[in-house]
């Protein structure tokens, strides 16, 4: 491919080998409309959910003209929408708030999935294609920390237990609540319990990072579900919560929860906390690459390209 430079702009701007740009108040084409062929794609595109936000990821193709990076989202995996234009030493790009630029018709919020895209873009404003492998697929979810949960046979029972679900995501109040997910009581030592072990299920993965991959999602094959478990620091504690009263049915709607032991006393336990509003999804920190559910490349187009 051919770099070319017309006027004070250089190609090698993102901005400049998508719309041109400007001298003196003329506008300068700076496309080699000679070259047509599309730059590589961006490789190992993964992106990290977080509250209300979600970090796409990407490395770049080898090609020596490349200009810039493109990133757009879908809710369908369908129609896609161009959010941001993106210089070449970049490698990454946050999606957050409510209100997306436009032309996207839709919102993006906590609790729905969204499929996310990077395009690769060169000197002459080629652009490579929207393949499986360009594209990932993330849920974002509320989250907290330093949650402070008291001892339920304490004299602050009123906040020993918390609720997941209750907005703004979530609520302390009395462990022993119908509406509490898990309460925290001092043993000897410090234990979660489930509120109501015919709703709620626990499992603690050991002590490690919030982020870590290994509490990424329940993995329903290595799910060990308990009413009640032993509460280290540093020890990340899996929540499954069902809507019914009865657990080990998928067919039923629930919604996972994770928190992380940051400290604990006798009088209280403070927590940090995460929780997928999508009902059944297991995924709290989706890895790399897209879903399985995806429509296909095939159907893939950019919408206003």
């Amino acid at each position: 491919m051919t770099r070319v430079r017309i006027g004070i702009c250089s190609a090698l701007a993102v901005a400049a080998a998508l719309t041109g740009c400007y001298d003196d108040g003329h506008r300068h084409d700076v496309l080699d409309h000679s070259d047509h062929t599309a730059p590589g794609e961006p490789r190992d595109v993964f992106s990290v959910t977080g509250d209300g936000q979600v970090t796409v990821y990407w490395s770049a193709p080898p090609d020596a003209d490349l200009a810039g990076f493109r990133v757009l989202v879908s809710a369908d995996d369908a129609d896609y929408y161009r959010i941001a234009d993106v210089p070449a030493s970049q490698r990454h790009w946050v999606v957050r708030g409510a209100a997306l630029p436009a032309p996207a018709p839709f919102e993006f919020q906590n609790g729905t999935t969204y499929w996310f895209a990077v395009e690769s873009v060169d000197d002459a404003g080629n652009r490579s294609d929207l393949s499986d492998g360009a594209v990932t697929a993330d849920t974002p979810r509320p989250a907290g920390r330093d949650l402070r949960l008291y001892d339920v046979n304490g004299p602050r029972r009123a906040e020993s237990g918390y609720d997941f679900s209750r907005s703004p995501y979530g609520y302390a109040l009395d462990g022993t609540s119908l509406f509490a997910d898990l309460y925290y009581a001092w043993e000897g030592h410090p234990v979660l319990r489930s509120a109501h072990a015919s709703v709620v299920e626990l499992q603690n993965l050991g002590p490690m990072a919030m982020d870590d991959d290994r509490a990424g999602s329940l993995d329903e094959s290595r799910w060990q579900p308990a009413a009640a478990v032993n509460a280290g620091i540093g020890d990340v504690i899996l929540v499954k919560v069902y809507e019914e009263t009865r657990p080990g049915n998928d067919a039923e709607p629930f919604n996972v929860a994770k928190v992380r032991v940051v400290n604990y006393g006798a009088d209280a336990v403070w927590l940090d906390w995460a929780y997928q509003i999508q009902p059944n999804s297991r995924e709290l920190k989706p890895q790399a690459g897209a879903p399985s559910a995806a429509p296909g490349t095939a159907h893939r187009r950019e919408v206003g390209r």
